[in-house]
């Protein structure tokens, strides 16, 4: 029996420039919730009368939380992806026939974080940023084997009890009680409590990716993978942060026109643009997801011991990949246009379209209705809601000068630079009544 993903019809679809076509919700909601809850509450089942009740509590609050974000449009259903990652996961599990598939459901997550995770109940996310930064289904399937093996190491559910074993042990509660009894400093006490608990659990985090590196390259190692995409995932996934939205997404070439062209003083600088309380980097990991995963030199190297050539070593060619990776990246564009993220959707535009992954008319059709968004949004005096100011210790470079030419543009500006880009594509997109709809409204706003 085939390992079955969640995929429901559409209640409402996206097409993006007339070819990716995706939904945020299923159709049948109902039918997703009753799997939520269903995983959630045989969760609860595991545990023993040791805690019992806050434990429940807990699993079901994240019950809660999960279906919220179902609600929130956290996901995106689409039957390519599906399709190509029920390939990967039927491979790793025709492979490995002792594994129970049984409640295993993937959902694809609208981030665009590298990253994968394991729920402990049957539960996993990938990320639309991770197919971004692997090469082969290798890597993809090693990653994957490595969420499965914290999901049948139980990792999850040791973590949950653990934790409330701890916070409820006579040594934690006698120092929360001193904590509270202490007259003076008694901030400095809690945090100083809060940290060595957090190290703790640190510690404990770091031995369990170990572990589960170790027993997925065993689940991986009887697939037709190559074993030596163990570690080439690994490397790709050290690289992807610095690499994170700080390639060239050459601005200027894209918006100079010879009628209007491009002013070097959209990219000055001002002080007003930089916030000190502004989070440093949009997708920087925060210091949890970083403290719990162990310097991925270090997991090469246990790999490295590991690995015999015992495992497939020839590179299992896909052709379909490439493909998936054009389908997320302009998904992720969508995203970041639906939820008014107008820097990240230009970067991602400029940047897909420079490394041919978006052709002409994709292309246009996305640049004019951001240019068309930005205008709105000026308008409305909401831009600053949706495009944060710079932080100015961030190392996003080339994100930095889109914001900061966002930032800079007038709406005189966005009008100009709008018709001018339309009339130079007008000729290609003639036929595109979207596009010309827009046009028409940069016309219009230049009398």
């Amino acid at each position: 029996m085939k390992l079955v993903f969640l995929c429901f019809l559409f209640t409402y679809s996206f097409c993006f420039s007339q070819k990716v076509e995706f939904n945020y919700l299923p159709k049948n909601k109902d039918s997703v919730v009753k799997y939520i809850t269903a995983v959630h509450e045989k969760k609860i089942l595991k545990f023993g009368d040791n805690y019992k009740k806050v434990i429940a509590e807990n699993i079901i609050e994240r019950q809660k939380q999960f279906i919220e974000r179902v609600n929130d449009s956290s996901f995106i259903f689409n039957r390519t992806i599906t399709s190509y990652l029920n390939r990967v996961v039927n491979e790793i599990y025709d492979s490995n026939p002792s594994l129970d598939r049984k409640d295993i459901y993937f959902f694809v997550e609208k981030s665009a974080i590298p990253n994968a995770s394991c729920y402990g109940n049957g539960i996993f996310t990938i990320n639309l940023g991770l197919f971004d930064v692997v090469s082969s289904d290798d890597e993809l399937a090693f990653i994957i084997c490595h969420e499965m093996a914290h999901y049948y190491l139980e990792h999850n559910d040791k973590s949950l009890l653990k934790y409330f074993e701890t916070i409820n042990s006579k040594e934690v509660k006698k120092k929360a009680d001193a904590v509270r009894n202490t007259q003076y400093g008694k901030r400095k006490a809690y945090s100083e409590l809060m940290d060595e608990l957090s190290f703790n659990f640190l510690k404990r985090s770091q031995s369990v990716e170990i572990e589960a590196d170790s027993l997925g390259l065993l689940l991986f190692k009887k697939t037709k993978y190559n074993i030596n995409a163990s570690i080439s995932s690994l490397k790709n996934l050290e690289k992807s942060d610095a690499l994170l939205f700080n390639q060239e997404s050459k601005l200027q070439e894209h918006l100079n026109f010879e009628n209007y062209p491009f002013k070097q003083a959209w990219l000055a600088k001002e002080e007003t643009l930089f916030d000190l309380s502004w989070i440093s980097d949009d997708f920087i990991l925060d210091s949890d997801y970083i403290g719990t995963h162990p310097a991925i030199p270090l997991r090469i190297k246990k790999l490295d011991v590991l690995i015999d050539q015992t495992g497939n070593t020839s590179p299992v060619n896909s052709v379909n990949l490439e493909e998936i990776k054009k389908i997320t990246a302009r998904i992720s564009i969508h995203n970041f246009i639906d939820s008014n993220r107008i820097d990240l959707a230009l970067y991602q535009c400029l940047l897909l379209y420079n490394q041919k992954l978006l052709d002409q008319k994709e292309y246009v059709s996305t640049m004019s209705q951001l240019l068309k968004k930005t205008y709105e949004l000026k308008n409305n005096h909401s831009f600053g809601k949706y495009v944060g100011p710079i932080y100015p210790f961030s190392d996003e470079h080339h994100l930095n000068e889109i914001k900061l030419f966002l930032h800079n543009i007038e709406l005189k500006n966005v009008k100009k630079i709008g018709l001018y880009f339309c009339l130079i594509n007008e000729e290609v997109m003639k036929d595109d009544v979207s596009f010309n709809t827009t046009l028409q409204f940069f016309k219009s706003l230049n009398p």
